[in-house]
Protein backbone atom coordinates (compact mmCIF):
# COMPACT_ATOMS: atom_id res chain seq x y z
CA UNK A 1 0.00 0.00 0.00
CA UNK A 2 1.35 3.42 -0.97
CA UNK A 3 1.86 5.84 1.93
CA UNK A 4 -0.35 8.90 1.76
CA UNK A 5 1.17 12.33 2.02
CA UNK A 6 -0.14 15.80 2.68
CA UNK A 7 1.30 18.83 0.90
CA UNK A 8 1.21 22.13 2.79
CA UNK A 9 1.75 25.47 1.09
CA UNK A 10 4.75 27.49 2.17
CA UNK A 11 3.99 29.48 5.29
CA UNK A 12 5.67 32.16 7.32
CA UNK A 13 5.46 31.27 10.99
CA UNK A 14 6.64 33.81 13.57
CA UNK A 15 9.30 32.58 15.96
CA UNK A 16 7.94 32.79 19.51
CA UNK A 17 11.22 32.03 21.27
CA UNK A 18 14.79 31.08 20.46
CA UNK A 19 16.28 28.17 22.41
CA UNK A 20 19.05 25.60 22.22
CA UNK A 21 16.61 22.79 22.93
CA UNK A 22 12.86 22.54 22.51
CA UNK A 23 11.12 19.75 24.39
CA UNK A 24 7.74 18.94 22.87
CA UNK A 25 5.36 17.44 25.42
CA UNK A 26 5.07 18.57 29.01
CA UNK A 27 4.47 15.28 30.80
CA UNK A 28 6.50 14.75 33.97
CA UNK A 29 9.13 13.13 31.76
CA UNK A 30 9.11 16.12 29.39
CA UNK A 31 9.46 18.54 32.30
CA UNK A 32 12.33 16.47 33.71
CA UNK A 33 14.08 16.45 30.31
CA UNK A 34 13.71 20.22 29.98
CA UNK A 35 14.91 20.86 33.54
CA UNK A 36 17.91 18.57 33.12
CA UNK A 37 18.94 20.35 29.90
CA UNK A 38 18.53 23.76 31.57
CA UNK A 39 20.59 22.67 34.58
CA UNK A 40 23.32 21.68 32.13
CA UNK A 41 23.33 25.21 30.73
CA UNK A 42 21.06 25.00 27.68
CA UNK A 43 18.40 27.59 26.86
CA UNK A 44 15.27 25.45 26.86
CA UNK A 45 11.69 25.84 25.72
CA UNK A 46 8.96 23.40 26.73
CA UNK A 47 5.84 23.14 24.56
CA UNK A 48 2.62 21.56 25.87
CA UNK A 49 -0.77 21.40 24.17
CA UNK A 50 -2.70 21.20 27.45
CA UNK A 51 -3.13 23.94 30.02
CA UNK A 52 -0.86 22.39 32.64
CA UNK A 53 2.30 20.34 32.85
CA UNK A 54 2.45 16.79 34.14
CA UNK A 55 0.63 14.86 31.44
CA UNK A 56 -1.60 12.03 32.56
CA UNK A 57 -0.41 12.35 36.15
CA UNK A 58 -1.92 15.83 36.50
CA UNK A 59 -4.54 16.09 33.75
CA UNK A 60 -5.76 12.52 34.31
CA UNK A 61 -5.52 12.74 38.12
CA UNK A 62 -3.25 9.71 38.38
CA UNK A 63 -2.32 10.05 42.03
CA UNK A 64 -0.06 7.01 42.47
CA UNK A 65 3.61 6.88 41.49
CA UNK A 66 5.89 3.86 41.63
CA UNK A 67 8.35 3.40 44.46
CA UNK A 68 11.95 4.49 44.13
CA UNK A 69 13.00 1.09 45.47
CA UNK A 70 13.13 -2.44 44.15
CA UNK A 71 10.15 -4.80 44.55
CA UNK A 72 11.42 -5.92 47.98
CA UNK A 73 11.80 -2.30 49.10
CA UNK A 74 15.42 -2.92 50.05
CA UNK A 75 17.44 -1.00 47.49
CA UNK A 76 16.80 2.37 45.86
CA UNK A 77 16.92 1.96 42.08
CA UNK A 78 15.40 5.27 40.93
CA UNK A 79 16.72 8.73 41.80
CA UNK A 80 17.14 12.02 40.01
CA UNK A 81 14.22 14.32 39.37
CA UNK A 82 11.62 11.69 40.27
CA UNK A 83 13.06 11.51 43.78
CA UNK A 84 13.49 15.27 43.91
CA UNK A 85 9.84 15.78 42.96
CA UNK A 86 8.65 13.34 45.62
CA UNK A 87 10.74 15.23 48.20
CA UNK A 88 9.26 18.54 47.05
CA UNK A 89 5.75 17.11 47.34
CA UNK A 90 6.49 15.77 50.83
CA UNK A 91 7.49 19.29 51.93
CA UNK A 92 4.04 20.43 50.75
CA UNK A 93 2.45 17.50 52.63
CA UNK A 94 1.27 16.34 49.19
CA UNK A 95 2.90 12.91 48.98
CA UNK A 96 3.28 9.88 51.15
CA UNK A 97 3.95 6.16 50.92
CA UNK A 98 1.13 3.74 50.17
CA UNK A 99 1.73 0.07 50.92
CA UNK A 100 5.51 0.56 50.58
CA UNK A 101 5.64 -0.03 46.83
CA UNK A 102 4.27 3.28 45.60
CA UNK A 103 3.61 6.90 46.54
CA UNK A 104 0.24 8.59 46.77
CA UNK A 105 0.36 12.21 45.66
CA UNK A 106 -1.84 15.26 45.27
CA UNK A 107 -1.93 15.92 41.51
CA UNK A 108 -2.85 19.61 41.88
CA UNK A 109 0.22 20.12 44.06
CA UNK A 110 2.29 18.17 41.52
CA UNK A 111 1.24 20.63 38.79
CA UNK A 112 2.30 23.53 41.01
CA UNK A 113 5.66 21.95 41.81
CA UNK A 114 6.35 21.22 38.15
CA UNK A 115 5.65 24.89 37.36
CA UNK A 116 7.95 26.01 40.17
CA UNK A 117 10.72 23.71 38.96
CA UNK A 118 10.49 25.16 35.45
CA UNK A 119 10.62 28.73 36.77
CA UNK A 120 13.61 27.94 39.03
CA UNK A 121 15.62 26.50 36.16
CA UNK A 122 14.71 29.18 33.62
CA UNK A 123 12.86 26.89 31.19
CA UNK A 124 10.55 28.93 28.91
CA UNK A 125 7.11 27.29 29.18
CA UNK A 126 4.49 27.30 26.44
CA UNK A 127 1.04 26.01 27.41
CA UNK A 128 -1.90 25.63 25.01
CA UNK A 129 0.76 25.60 22.30
CA UNK A 130 1.92 23.52 19.37
CA UNK A 131 5.35 23.17 17.79
CA UNK A 132 6.26 23.92 14.18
Amino acid sequence: MKMQTLRLPEQEIPVAHGADICVVGGSCTGVFAAVTAARLGARVALVELNGLFGGVATAGLVNIWHSLHDAEGKRQIIAGLTGEMIDRLKRRDASGPAHGLCYVLNTAELALELDALLVETGVRPFLHAMFS
